[in-house]
């Protein structure tokens, strides 16, 4: 990692970052709020789940009996309940409410990509990489979902880049607030250290950090405030914690996952990442980047780095047994660091310009499409079938919808408030204590 390659911030490249940074939330947001207005439809599975958990965090909640304090956000560490439970207070408890939440891991995750970027491939690099993060159609959908893996794709990103700011740890400052983003990184999901270990051990290793007392000291201040943060709750939480990971493996097993060690198991984050995280127009923009990537690799700095943060992030959510699209978000960014800096080096004139205009139109009507569908397209374009197990995930050219769960807002009333009402004035009617069981395969009644 050649750390004279990272350029110096001017007070110009500065306002130029917040202003990118600013711009793409404000539109994103922007998006989403247009969305939310005409949508009435409630959440749905781990959405509904972990919006209950935050209640549990509000004054006068009322959670299970015998809840202790790190108990109240169930089998999840807590962060995320937590600031959809500030949310909360500040406005006032709904479903739509918790969605605002996100917008602080927005220009988070923005700002951590433009970083890397820059620091990658320079300001034009670090601009692309983020208009095609705010165009990557699974992270527009995923940003208004209370899931906990928007805000863990914000840290990581976060992480990366304020670990390249440490020079190998070399600056105290960034060390210690690296520690706190570990920390909160953690405390938002126990994936976050499998997307930051790649690129940690890079860099102790390629600086033999352990040569330099200010360097061993800093990296161990920063792991101890990591350690000491989330220890809080990981260590009174870490046997139910072993039992839900086995648990999850179980369930991978029963929904038909291909077997860990096998040729679907490889290429299962691919086809998602293809099919349902970008589609086929940015997969093909990423691939082709990855060519350049491994063909120009002098161009770039801190290629090492980011190479260790995508691939070993990717083996390991490959190794678990149970596997989801959303697992594999917080590769997204940096993913997208890739593309954008591929982009910047094309040669300026009007071909590359065009080209340029061309892919940025094509890429905001696919945004259109998967958020308020376009009714002169098919609802989506199989380019090829793939694995079968308890749901068919597919080689697409194109979605506008993700299983009927993202895609146009819904004007629907499920008559949820009536029917709970229904149950609570019954159940102090005949003096007896209120009972509801769930159908589990609608998803809107599951959580």
């Amino acid at each position: 990692m050649n750390y004279s390659k990272i350029p110096i911030a001017t007070v110009t490249d500065i306002r130029l970052e917040a202003a990118v940074v600013f711009l793409l939330s404000c539109a994103l947001w922007g998006l989403n709020a247009l969305w939310l207005s005409r949508d009435t439809e409630p959440p749905v599975w781990d959405m509904a789940v972990h919006q209950t958990y935050a209640l549990n965090y509000l004054p006068n909640s009322d959670p299970p009996p015998n809840t202790r304090f790190w108990e109240r956000s169930g089998n999840y560490p807590p962060f995320v309940h937590i600031v959809i439970a500030l949310t909360f207070r500040l406005f006032h408890p709904g479903p739509h409410v918790a969605i605002l939440a996100n917008i602080p891991a927005t220009l988070l995750l923005l700002w951590g990509v433009y970083e890397i970027g820059l620091a990658f491939a320079g300001i034009g690099a670090a601009a692309w990489a983020c208009v095609l993060t705010t165009l990557t159609p699974f992270l527009i959908w995923i940003s208004r979902e209370t899931l906990l893996d928007y805000w863990l794709a914000a840290w990581v990103a976060v992480a990366l880049a304020l670990l390249l700011k440490t020079s190998a740890f070399e600056s105290r400052p960034y060390s210690l607030v690296l520690g706190l983003t570990w920390a909160l990184g953690m405390l938002t999901k126990w994936m976050f250290a499998s997307f930051v270990i790649g690129s940690i051990a890079y860099v102790i290793m390629r600086h033999h950090i352990w040569t330099s007392r200010t360097r061993t000291i800093n990296c161990t201040a920063a792991i101890g405030i990591a350690a000491v943060l989330t220890g809080v709750w990981y260590l009174p939480n870490l046997q139910k914690l072993i039992r839900f990971y086995f648990e999850n493996a179980v369930a991978g097993a029963r929904e038909g996952e291909p077997p860990v060690i096998s040729f679907q198991s490889l290429i299962y984050y691919l086809r998602f990442l293809e099919g349902y995280q970008f589609f086929a127009l940015l997969f093909c923009l990423f691939i082709f980047s990855v060519a350049f990537f491994v063909y120009e690799r002098n161009r770039f700095g801190n290629r090492g780095f980011l190479m260790a943060a995508i691939v070993v992030g990717w083996l390991v959510i490959t190794l678990l047994k149970n596997k989801d699209p959303r697992y594999s978000v917080p590769l997204l960014g940096p993913m997208m660091v890739v593309t954008g800096a591929w982009m910047s080096s094309w040669k300026r004139g009007w071909v590359s310009g065009t080209i340029k205009s061309l892919l940025l139109a094509l890429l905001c009507i696919q945004g259109y499409a998967i958020n308020f569908g376009l009714s002169w397209l098919p609802e989506k374009v199989v380019l090829l079938e793939g694995y079968q197990g308890q749901l068919r995930y597919d080689w697409n050219l194109y979605l506008q919808n993700y299983f009927q769960i993202s895609g146009p807002p819904k004007r629907e009333d499920w008559k949820q408030d009536a029917m709970l009402r229904r149950i609570a004035d019954h159940s102090l009617d005949r003096r007896v204590q209120a009972t509801l069981a769930l159908i589990p395969d609608l998803p809107r009644f599951n959580a």
